[in-house]
Protein backbone atom coordinates (compact mmCIF):
# COMPACT_ATOMS: atom_id res chain seq x y z
CA UNK A 1 0.00 0.00 0.00
CA UNK A 2 0.94 3.75 -0.62
CA UNK A 3 2.55 5.40 2.61
CA UNK A 4 1.22 8.40 4.03
CA UNK A 5 2.05 11.34 6.14
CA UNK A 6 1.35 10.51 9.95
CA UNK A 7 -0.48 14.05 9.98
CA UNK A 8 -2.90 12.83 7.18
CA UNK A 9 -3.83 9.90 8.64
CA UNK A 10 -4.55 11.06 12.28
CA UNK A 11 -6.89 13.38 10.20
CA UNK A 12 -8.56 10.97 8.12
CA UNK A 13 -9.24 8.70 11.35
CA UNK A 14 -11.19 11.81 12.62
CA UNK A 15 -9.44 12.28 15.60
CA UNK A 16 -8.53 16.14 14.64
CA UNK A 17 -7.51 18.81 11.64
CA UNK A 18 -4.57 17.80 10.37
CA UNK A 19 -2.87 21.15 11.01
CA UNK A 20 -3.63 20.14 14.58
CA UNK A 21 -2.25 16.51 13.70
CA UNK A 22 1.59 18.48 12.57
CA UNK A 23 1.11 20.72 15.86
CA UNK A 24 0.74 17.25 18.10
CA UNK A 25 3.70 16.35 16.03
CA UNK A 26 5.65 19.07 16.64
CA UNK A 27 4.82 18.60 20.35
CA UNK A 28 6.14 15.03 20.32
CA UNK A 29 2.46 13.49 20.70
CA UNK A 30 3.25 11.08 18.04
CA UNK A 31 4.98 7.50 18.04
CA UNK A 32 5.55 5.30 14.96
CA UNK A 33 6.34 2.20 15.74
CA UNK A 34 7.08 2.93 19.33
CA UNK A 35 8.93 6.46 18.68
CA UNK A 36 8.22 9.25 18.76
CA UNK A 37 9.17 11.94 16.14
CA UNK A 38 8.97 15.13 15.22
CA UNK A 39 9.75 15.88 11.63
CA UNK A 40 6.32 16.87 9.45
CA UNK A 41 7.75 14.97 6.78
CA UNK A 42 7.55 11.04 8.13
CA UNK A 43 5.36 8.59 5.92
CA UNK A 44 4.53 5.61 7.12
CA UNK A 45 2.46 2.29 5.64
CA UNK A 46 -0.88 2.44 7.22
CA UNK A 47 -1.34 -1.44 6.99
CA UNK A 48 2.09 -2.48 8.45
CA UNK A 49 3.09 0.26 10.57
CA UNK A 50 1.58 1.46 14.30
CA UNK A 51 0.95 4.80 14.69
CA UNK A 52 -0.06 6.49 18.31
CA UNK A 53 -1.41 9.74 19.52
CA UNK A 54 -0.73 10.78 23.29
CA UNK A 55 -0.23 6.33 23.09
CA UNK A 56 -3.26 5.56 22.12
CA UNK A 57 -3.54 4.01 18.47
CA UNK A 58 -4.50 5.46 15.43
CA UNK A 59 -6.84 3.72 13.78
CA UNK A 60 -7.68 3.06 10.26
CA UNK A 61 -11.36 4.22 9.66
CA UNK A 62 -13.67 1.10 8.60
CA UNK A 63 -13.57 1.77 4.53
CA UNK A 64 -18.00 2.82 3.76
CA UNK A 65 -19.69 0.73 1.04
CA UNK A 66 -21.79 1.74 -1.35
CA UNK A 67 -23.69 -0.16 -4.02
CA UNK A 68 -25.79 0.46 -6.95
CA UNK A 69 -28.70 -1.53 -6.88
CA UNK A 70 -31.79 -2.28 -9.43
CA UNK A 71 -34.89 -2.52 -7.49
CA UNK A 72 -37.57 -4.41 -9.28
CA UNK A 73 -40.93 -3.68 -9.23
CA UNK A 74 -42.83 -5.67 -6.22
CA UNK A 75 -39.76 -4.94 -3.65
CA UNK A 76 -39.97 -2.75 -0.53
CA UNK A 77 -37.51 -0.28 0.17
CA UNK A 78 -37.33 -0.88 3.65
CA UNK A 79 -35.73 -3.28 6.25
CA UNK A 80 -38.20 -5.51 6.82
CA UNK A 81 -42.51 -5.77 6.04
CA UNK A 82 -45.00 -6.36 8.19
CA UNK A 83 -47.46 -7.91 5.37
CA UNK A 84 -44.27 -10.20 4.47
CA UNK A 85 -43.51 -8.66 1.09
CA UNK A 86 -39.97 -8.64 -0.61
CA UNK A 87 -37.92 -6.19 0.94
CA UNK A 88 -34.81 -4.69 -0.66
CA UNK A 89 -32.96 -6.29 2.21
CA UNK A 90 -33.26 -9.94 0.76
CA UNK A 91 -31.13 -8.71 -2.34
CA UNK A 92 -28.36 -7.89 0.27
CA UNK A 93 -28.58 -10.71 3.37
CA UNK A 94 -24.45 -10.93 3.19
CA UNK A 95 -24.40 -7.51 3.97
CA UNK A 96 -27.05 -6.73 6.58
CA UNK A 97 -25.12 -3.13 7.72
CA UNK A 98 -26.46 -1.34 4.81
CA UNK A 99 -29.62 1.05 4.08
CA UNK A 100 -31.05 2.01 1.46
CA UNK A 101 -30.92 5.56 0.59
CA UNK A 102 -34.46 7.44 -0.18
CA UNK A 103 -37.14 4.80 -1.27
CA UNK A 104 -38.62 3.88 -4.33
CA UNK A 105 -42.16 2.61 -4.31
CA UNK A 106 -43.49 -1.03 -4.54
CA UNK A 107 -44.75 -0.88 -8.48
CA UNK A 108 -41.46 1.45 -9.12
CA UNK A 109 -37.91 0.39 -10.06
CA UNK A 110 -34.98 1.44 -10.88
CA UNK A 111 -31.64 2.56 -9.50
CA UNK A 112 -31.42 2.34 -5.53
CA UNK A 113 -28.38 3.09 -3.49
CA UNK A 114 -27.72 1.21 -0.33
CA UNK A 115 -24.53 1.98 1.95
CA UNK A 116 -23.44 2.35 5.45
CA UNK A 117 -22.24 5.50 5.38
CA UNK A 118 -24.55 8.13 7.14
CA UNK A 119 -23.32 11.17 5.69
CA UNK A 120 -24.19 10.44 1.96
CA UNK A 121 -27.21 9.03 3.05
CA UNK A 122 -28.27 12.68 4.60
CA UNK A 123 -26.23 14.23 2.05
CA UNK A 124 -28.51 12.24 -0.64
CA UNK A 125 -31.69 12.40 1.41
CA UNK A 126 -32.08 15.70 3.16
CA UNK A 127 -33.93 18.49 1.41
CA UNK A 128 -31.28 21.11 1.62
CA UNK A 129 -28.86 19.22 -0.78
CA UNK A 130 -31.68 19.47 -3.60
CA UNK A 131 -30.00 16.04 -5.25
CA UNK A 132 -32.14 15.76 -8.81
CA UNK A 133 -33.06 12.08 -9.68
CA UNK A 134 -34.26 11.26 -12.73
CA UNK A 135 -36.67 8.86 -13.80
CA UNK A 136 -38.25 7.62 -17.25
CA UNK A 137 -42.13 7.54 -16.93
CA UNK A 138 -44.56 5.87 -19.06
CA UNK A 139 -48.63 7.20 -18.50
CA UNK A 140 -51.88 6.49 -20.13
CA UNK A 141 -54.38 8.88 -20.49
CA UNK A 142 -55.52 12.32 -22.32
CA UNK A 143 -52.58 14.59 -22.12
CA UNK A 144 -53.80 17.91 -21.79
CA UNK A 145 -52.56 20.73 -24.47
CA UNK A 146 -50.73 22.50 -21.44
CA UNK A 147 -49.47 19.69 -19.45
CA UNK A 148 -46.21 20.44 -20.45
CA UNK A 149 -45.92 24.31 -18.88
CA UNK A 150 -48.26 22.78 -15.97
CA UNK A 151 -45.83 20.42 -14.81
CA UNK A 152 -43.14 22.61 -15.09
CA UNK A 153 -44.56 25.90 -13.92
CA UNK A 154 -46.85 24.71 -10.99
CA UNK A 155 -48.94 21.85 -9.99
CA UNK A 156 -51.18 21.93 -7.20
CA UNK A 157 -51.35 18.80 -5.15
CA UNK A 158 -52.85 17.73 -1.79
CA UNK A 159 -49.19 18.96 0.43
CA UNK A 160 -48.46 22.03 -1.89
CA UNK A 161 -47.53 22.96 -5.19
CA UNK A 162 -44.99 20.76 -6.70
CA UNK A 163 -43.10 21.12 -10.26
CA UNK A 164 -40.55 19.46 -12.45
CA UNK A 165 -37.23 20.35 -13.28
CA UNK A 166 -36.79 19.19 -16.36
CA UNK A 167 -39.36 17.51 -18.92
CA UNK A 168 -37.97 15.52 -22.05
CA UNK A 169 -40.30 13.61 -24.54
CA UNK A 170 -39.32 10.17 -25.22
CA UNK A 171 -42.31 9.02 -27.18
CA UNK A 172 -45.00 11.41 -27.64
CA UNK A 173 -48.38 11.29 -25.15
CA UNK A 174 -46.80 7.77 -23.35
CA UNK A 175 -43.11 8.17 -22.31
CA UNK A 176 -41.46 10.58 -20.68
CA UNK A 177 -38.12 11.21 -19.15
CA UNK A 178 -38.71 13.56 -15.81
CA UNK A 179 -35.93 15.25 -13.30
CA UNK A 180 -36.96 16.23 -9.87
CA UNK A 181 -35.22 17.30 -6.65
CA UNK A 182 -38.61 16.62 -4.69
CA UNK A 183 -38.73 14.16 -2.24
CA UNK A 184 -42.07 14.05 -1.53
CA UNK A 185 -44.17 10.35 -1.07
CA UNK A 186 -44.97 9.49 -4.79
CA UNK A 187 -44.40 13.12 -6.03
CA UNK A 188 -44.02 11.85 -9.89
CA UNK A 189 -47.18 9.70 -9.93
CA UNK A 190 -48.91 12.22 -8.18
CA UNK A 191 -48.10 15.03 -10.04
CA UNK A 192 -48.82 12.84 -13.62
CA UNK A 193 -52.04 12.14 -11.64
CA UNK A 194 -53.12 15.56 -10.80
CA UNK A 195 -53.33 15.79 -15.03
CA UNK A 196 -55.44 13.11 -15.23
CA UNK A 197 -52.52 10.60 -16.33
CA UNK A 198 -52.06 7.47 -15.06
CA UNK A 199 -48.40 6.53 -14.28
CA UNK A 200 -48.19 2.63 -15.72
CA UNK A 201 -44.14 2.55 -15.22
CA UNK A 202 -41.74 4.54 -13.44
CA UNK A 203 -37.73 3.58 -13.71
CA UNK A 204 -35.52 5.67 -11.65
CA UNK A 205 -32.28 5.80 -13.85
CA UNK A 206 -30.22 8.44 -11.95
CA UNK A 207 -29.71 9.96 -8.31
CA UNK A 208 -27.12 13.13 -8.10
CA UNK A 209 -24.08 11.84 -9.89
CA UNK A 210 -24.92 7.88 -9.73
CA UNK A 211 -26.70 5.90 -13.25
CA UNK A 212 -28.26 2.87 -13.08
CA UNK A 213 -26.42 2.21 -16.95
CA UNK A 214 -27.08 -1.29 -17.29
CA UNK A 215 -28.18 -3.03 -14.21
CA UNK A 216 -30.68 -5.68 -14.56
CA UNK A 217 -33.43 -5.70 -11.80
CA UNK A 218 -32.30 -7.45 -8.98
CA UNK A 219 -28.73 -6.92 -9.84
CA UNK A 220 -25.94 -4.66 -7.92
CA UNK A 221 -22.98 -3.46 -8.12
CA UNK A 222 -20.21 -1.68 -5.71
CA UNK A 223 -18.99 2.01 -6.23
CA UNK A 224 -15.35 2.27 -5.77
CA UNK A 225 -14.95 5.00 -2.05
CA UNK A 226 -11.93 6.54 -0.95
Amino acid sequence: MAKERAQKIIAAAGLMSRRHAEEAIRAGRVALNGEVFTDLGRVLDPETDQLTLDGAPVRKPERKRVFLFHKPRGVVTTKDDPEGRPTVMDFFRDLPGLNPVGRLDFDSEGLLLMTDDGDLLLQLTHPRYGVRKVYEVEVQGKVPRDFRKRLLDSVELSDGPGKFDELEELQSGKRYRVTVSEGRNRFVRRMFGALGLAVVRLIRVKMGDHELGTLKPGERREVETS
